[in-house]
């Protein structure tokens, strides 16, 4: 999910996600909104089951480099959520 909001896959982000980059109070810059789904390959496809995106902390999406996210990430999810 990380390569695709930050453009480092060569696919149409537009299709895949819709991220909104508004700055709101709550959450942080890449906020992704998910598409309602009908059927069940929509539900069940590869944007559903993903990390839970907006849940993460802003500086773990902010992240320089692939490496960095994993780092961060790894951190958040079985820290203390602080980073």
């Amino acid at each position: 999910m990380y390569r695709i909001v930050n453009s480092m896959e060569k696919t149409d982000k537009e299709v895949l996600v819709l991220v909104t980059e508004d700055r709101r109070t709550r959450g942080h810059v890449k906020m992704i909104r998910m598409r309602q789904c009908v059927k069940d390959i929509g539900k069940y496809s590869f944007l559903h089951r993903t990390v839970k995106w907006n849940a993460l902390s802003d500086e773990v999406v902010t992240a320089h480099s692939v490496h960095n996210f994993k780092e961060k990430l790894e951190k958040w999810r079985y820290g203390d959520r602080t980073l």
